[in-house]
Parts: structure tokens; sequence; C-alpha cells
């Protein structure tokens, strides 16, 4: 029986391959990319990763150009080892009969670590303090430099998913009450105090001092939170995003936060100019408004997963889902590519 050809899509794995080895079945051939110091170690060059995937049933990995599985005809599988999908094109993949898996859950917990220091940044005004204990300004005591009291407010949480479920579980140590939006309420609320469905996303939002994004981009979730959704949110709300900019209408949250409408926004995500006008335009700013430079933002360069250990634990989810397709069995981690999920 011929091996079941694996690319490993990240130049850096030809240095890790003792230990990523003993986690497949025996009955493998590795194929893994040639050291390029221009490539950054968990990426490689395009070419060559097109001219190995041409040979492999199993792609693992996590940046990848579309000519990869354009060129791909022997593909069976592939292991993302991102928790995101939507950067892969369904429809080539539904087309071809590949499955997709991902790293879901990977980094849930420091993502929802990392959304709860976003908001308190944002609601004792970290950031904006800390500038003016180095420039040794003088702050007034008052009404203006005031922060936000957590407890006994109410947030929505957009995506109650495993990350929006470990937000919902550390906001209940602030005494703040939780509803979750979730796409089959019937299913239960987790940890939120109640759920419910996207059709009452505004009224939530009526009730919410506090908004937590922890969705997935997909066609239903794509400006999801546009200037309805802001207008019904009280004066000075505060938001979080932790999931996909893209979930954000970019012109929405830029006319609150001039208004003086949202108190206040945080995100690690931001916007994706890739299909922008003029074809193949790339805006290298986080936002085309500057919404990164309003007073009132607080940002992280999609860092929020960047703690120690996480690219390691990367790689074995995404190892666990090829161990399990190749035993036969269906990857736990594997997406719905009819539903995109």
């Amino acid at each position: 029986m011929a091996a079941t050809r694996i690319l490993l899509g990240w130049q850096l794995a030809a240095r890790q391959l003792e230990w990523i080895a003993p986690q497949l079945p025996d009955n493998v051939e590795l194929l893994v990319p040639k050291w390029s110091d221009d490539q950054n170690p968990y990426d490689a060059a395009p070419d060559q990763l097109i001219a190995m995937g041409r040979e492999a049933d199993v792609i693992v990995g996590w940046n990848f150009p579309r000519d990869v599985f354009v060129e791909a005809r022997r593909l069976k599988l592939i292991s993302s080892a991102h928790t995101g999908y939507d950067r892969y094109d369904l429809d080539l993949l539904r087309e071809r009969g590949v499955m997709l898996t991902t790293a879901a859950g990977v980094n849930a917990l420091p993502v929802a670590e990392h959304a709860l220091a976003l908001l308190l940044a944002l609601a004792k005004r970290i950031v904006e303090f800390d500038g003016a204990v180095r420039r040794t300004d003088w702050v007034d005591l008052g009404p203006a430099t005031a922060g936000t009291l957590l407890a006994g407010q109410t947030a929505t949480i957009l995506g109650s998913g495993r990350i929006g479920n470990l937000i919902a579980r550390r906001l209940k140590a602030f005494d703040i009450h939780t509803i979750g939006i979730k796409r089959d309420p019937a299913t239960g609320a987790g940890d939120c105090d109640e759920v419910l469905p996207p059709s009452q996303l505004l009224a939530a939002f009526e009730r919410s001092g506090i908004v937590m994004i922890a969705l997935p981009l997909n066609a239903e979730t794509r400006g999801m939170v546009n200037d309805e959704a802001f207008a019904a949110l009280p004066q000075g709300a505060l938001m979080v995003n932790v999931g996909r900019g893209m979930v954000v209408k970019e012109s929405a949250v830029h006319a609150a936060l001039e208004s003086g409408h949202l108190g206040g926004f945080a995100a690690d995500v931001w916007w994706d100019y890739a299909d922008a006008s003029p074809a193949g335009y790339h805006y290298n700013v986080p936002s085309r408004f500057h919404v990164h430079r309003h007073p009132r933002v607080v940002g992280s360069p999609d860092f929020a997963s960047n703690v120690h250990g996480m690219r390691e634990r990367m790689i074995e989810f995404a190892l666990e889902n090829v161990r399990e397709f190749l035993s036969g069995k269906t990857p736990a981690r594997m997406i719905d590519l009819e539903k995109g999920a």
C-alpha cells in the first residue's frame, strides 16, 4: 500500500520532524519545504508549496495561496492549524471532495483572557492614563477622566462557542449579566445567563453597556454589527472584538466613535481589504477610517492567541485531525462545507 503523502506547509517543520513524526502513523511520507531566510518560519515559499502540494494527499499548516489547492489534484484533507477558515475557498474544496479541518478550540482560553484585558483597558482607560503618566501630564480627577464601573453591567456576547463561553464565565467574576447571541438557542445558554437568536440582536444591544464579539466570519456574520446595531446601544457602551474584523461594519464603528455614542472600541482583529477596488490594492493600515488612531480605541495586532507554546499546540491539534482521518474516523473538528461551520 502506497504511503500517504503529507505536506507540512511551514519551513520550520524540517527542524521539528523528530517531534512531529511520532505523532503520525508509520505509513506516511512527510513533505517539507526547504528553508529560506526570506520566509517566516511558519510559512514557506509559495512556489515550493504549489509544487509539493501536487504530490500531497494531506496538507497541514497555516497559510497557503489558493493556487496550492487548485493544483493539488491528489488532495483529500486540509488540516488547518488555524481556528478560522474564512480564507479557504469552500466551493472549490466541496467540488473537489476535499475535507477541511481546523484547530478549533486551541486558542480559546488565551483569546478569552485577551478579550477581558481589552475590556479592562477600555473601562479603566489604562492606555490613555499610561500615556499621561509617561508624559508627566496632569490629569484632573473628575467626570471627564472617570472610568466605567463593570459591576452591574449587562454584556451581549456575539458568538456563544468556546471563546464566548469562556468570556461569559470570566465576566461573571465582575458581576456582569451576560446575554449570548447564538444561532440555535435551543442548544442551551452555556455559561451565559441567557441566550437569544440573532434575530433578537437589537433587543439585546438595547440592554447592554458592553458588547463582546467572538464570531467567525461567514456570509451570516459579515457586517452583522452595523449602523442599526450601534444605534441600539446605550450611550457610552463599550465594544470588544476578538472574532473577525469584518463582522463589524467599519464605517459604522467610525461614525459611532466620532459622534461619541460609542464609549470605546477595542480590537485584536481588523479589516481585510484583499478584495478592495481596484483589484489587488492593499491598505497597509488596520483601518482606512483610522479607527485605530481614535483616542477611545485600544488595539492589538491579532496577537490574542500569541502565548508561549501556542504554535506547538496548534500543530498537535492539526496532527490529531490527520490521525483521525487516516484511521477512518470523521475528525471531530471537521468543517461542514455546505454550512460553512
